[in-house]
């Protein structure tokens, strides 16, 4: 029972939520919450609260919309290293609790063909997951575009100098190719990005701010990837689509050198 609300005010009701010990990864349990008015119980609303359990490290969050679908890549990558992981679909449910995200210790994300700005909206949530200690893979095309590249999350935590113009923007390549010394693609040669997938030819390339390092250069030679290890967090930005990227031997292997690094 609640204190008695005045008219038009505001009360907050904590709801404690004990998950058993067992339970699956993805399961849920929905709870109906009812308030009705003391004076006039015919006056009230509902809402429904939705545990999710969380068993397992890895989170993928899909923000492809769907233009096209692109999840089977990146699960199939995880699946090829004996990886379980949990999945957020964006254009189901554009809401993503935070909560849900930090019970995860590693982040992969997804824009597919998404334009614009598609990580703008939750580079907050994606803050506090980083300050947490959290790892991120984020792939895509067109993520930087314009000035949803120069934010200060960009800078700060992607560590990159994005001074908002095409001048690194759209710039197709063939192939990606590997950087010498690099925690993720040392060794990697050339590997061809396959436009059909996503129908279009939008990779950018990036300047990494210190402590990023280059992690692939585009057919120019100008970085096109980057790692960071930066305080508590590790962070792989792709800016091509992991899901043109080579075979797919070739993306489970990526994805095997990106999970290493997270956790070395």
């Amino acid at each position: 029972t609640t204190p008695t609300v005045a008219q038009g005010g505001s009360t907050d009701v904590c709801v404690k939520v004990s998950v058993p010990a067992n339970a699956p990864n993805a399961a849920t349990n929905a709870t109906t919450l009812t308030a009705k008015s003391s004076a006039d119980n015919t006056v009230g609303g509902t809402l429904t609260l939705t545990t999710i359990a969380v068993a397992v490290d890895t989170l993928i969050v899909d923000q492809d919309l769907g233009a096209p679908n692109v999840q089977t890549a990146y699960q199939d990558a995880l699946t090829a290293n004996g990886v379980g992981f949990s999945y957020w679909d964006l254009s189901a449910d554009q809401v993503l609790p935070r909560t849900y995200v930090t019970a995860h210790r590693n982040v992969v994300w997804f824009t597919g063909n998404t334009y614009p700005a598609p990580i703008t909206p939750y580079e907050g949530l994606l803050k506090t997951f980083l300050d947490g200690g959290g790892r991120l893979l984020l792939s895509g095309q067109d993520v930087l575009d314009q000035a949803a590249g120069t934010t200060a999350f960009v800078h700060d935590y992607l560590h990159i100098d994005w001074d908002g113009t095409d001048r690194q923007n759209d710039k197709a390549t063939t192939a990606v190719h590997g950087v010498s010394g690099n925690p993720v693609s040392d060794g990697i040669g050339a590997i061809p990005i396959d436009h059909t997938v996503l129908g279009a030819t939008f990779e950018d390339q990036v300047t990494p701010i210190a402590p990023a390092t280059t992690a692939f250069t585009d057919d120019t030679t100008a970085p096109d990837a980057l790692t960071v290890t930066a305080g508590p967090y590790k962070v792989v930005f792709l800016a091509f689509p992991l899901e043109a990227y080579g075979t797919a031997a070739q993306k489970a292997d990526l994805m095997k050198r990106v999970l290493t690094y997270f956790t070395t």
